[in-house]
């Protein structure tokens, strides 16, 4: 779904590990982590995860202007970037994006990143390729209606 070098320059790393978990019926994306290669203690470098119970859109807004969230371009849809602060050191960027009917959101998160890249961008730019792929209406709704109540 999203190319090889484009994870490797967002992450840095190399030589990584896919760690994929699928829908109950392993007929759609679930999340999908990647670590560094061995894996090692520190976590994942990116996670991209669907949901199909996102929050309320108030919710959301909420956090968006708690977090300081910046819109997406306007080619990658609804949603926004953010970066989370602990303690004033930043240790990670995400970027939501949710379907146009609310039935889904595609939450991708960057974390050690190397220090030439915008990860916030990167994550909106992972958000524009992923969202024709996972967030389609169609397919969305589908999702939705057929994942366990």
């Amino acid at each position: 779904m999203i190319s090889k070098q484009s994870i490797e320059r967002a992450t840095g790393l190399g030589d990584f590990t896919v760690e994929k978990y699928m829908s109950d019926d392993g007929k759609y994306l679930d999340s999908c982590y990647i670590y560094t290669k061995p894996r090692n203690k520190s976590g994942y470098r990116l996670r991209i995860e669907i949901d199909t119970s996102p929050l309320p859109l108030s919710n959301i807004e909420q956090i968006k202007a708690a977090s300081d969230g910046v819109d997406l371009p306007a080619d990658a849809g609804p949603g926004f970037t953010f970066t989370l602060v602990e303690s004033g050191v930043k240790y990670e960027s995400a970027g939501w994006a949710w379907a146009r009917d609310g039935s889904s959101m595609l939450t991708v998160t960057l974390a050690e990143t190397p220090s030439n890249r915008d990860p916030q961008k990167d994550a909106a730019e992972f958000i524009r390729q992923l969202r024709p792929i996972v967030l389609d209406t169609d397919r969305a709704s589908t999702r939705a209606s057929g994942r366990r109540q």
